[in-house]
């Protein structure tokens, strides 16, 4: 995004990155879109659901049936309705990116099946409906920071976690969790966004060139975390990862008491029923 918006103002246009929360936590950042003390940020779209609660719906288990099915979504329609809903909260979407289809690693039991699960603590990210979903799958969801999260797996604190193959294999985690079951149970999306009174406050060739610079970089970040995840997996085999991959449908199953949970309004409903018809 940086290249491209520089390259398309001839220089105007500088995009400083601060990699690795730098600037605070993914809260703190996008109240820092709000305050005018950060410019944009890209964040998980259940930390940007705390400010945009219809945001909340990207979030379910087994929303989409694969990246190109959660593209088009994030690209059409639905999309759109939810960046009008971002508008109406201050925040001003540049793309949506893609954060990894996410599985389930254990220390100690290997999942074979939905009853392995079963009882055992499993950390998430602290979402509401990432936490729902491991307590419907039959687990006991745990709230660990992900920075503890190596030395929760290693002293027994949980018993497991989800992850992406790329954070999985990047953090680590094998070291202390050998047992990586490939269940996808959720593609998670993230949000490059900034204030909407920050965009609407540059002129207009800008607001063009910061618009074209986020679409184009959402296609290359969505290529290469996907080139990325698809080829680590023979590589955590290579290092010795017990890999499993079990049955999806009883999780599948287990996800509808999360559904009747989160999805209440017909304003809801419509944008279900349009993602899965999509």
């Amino acid at each position: 995004m940086a290249r491209i918006a520089n390259e398309m103002s001839d220089g105007r246009v500088e995009i400083q990155i601060y990699p690795a929360m730098q600037l605070g936590s993914e809260k703190a950042m996008i109240e820092g879109l709000l305050l005018g003390t950060i410019d944009i940020v890209v964040t998980a779209n259940g930390s940007a659901t705390n400010f945009v609660p219809q945001l909340g719906i990207l979030d379910l288990p087994f929303l989409f049936r694969d990246r190109e099915h959660m593209y088009s979504v994030m690209d059409g329609e639905v999309g759109e309705k939810l960046k009008i809903s971002m508008e109406e909260r201050g925040f001003h979407l540049l793309g949506f990116y893609d954060a990894g289809v996410r599985h389930i690693m254990t220390s100690n039991t290997p999942i074979n099946s939905y009853e392995d699960l079963q009882g055992l603590k499993i950390r998430t990210m602290p979402v509401p409906a990432h936490i729902a979903s491991f307590n419907a799958f039959g687990a006991s969801a745990v709230a660990v920071d992900y920075g503890e999260l190596y030395g929760g797996l290693q002293t027994g604190l949980v018993d497991g976690a989800e992850a992406a193959n790329t954070n999985y294999d990047l953090k680590k985690f094998y070291e202390v969790a050998p047992n990586w079951a490939q269940i996808g149970w959720i593609i998670l999306a993230a949000d490059a966004i900034m204030s909407e009174e920050k965009f609407h406050s540059l002129p207009e060739d800008i607001q063009e060139i910061l618009t074209e610079a986020g679409r184009r970089s959402a296609i290359l970040e969505r290529q290469a975390y996907a080139d990325s995840d698809n080829s680590l997996l023979s590589v955590l085999q290579d290092k010795g990862v017990q890999v499993t991959f079990p049955d999806p449908a009883p999780f599948r199953e287990a996800s509808q008491t999360v559904y009747d949970e989160f999805v209440r309004t017909e304003e809801e409903r419509d944008l279900l029923n349009a993602i899965l018809n999509e």
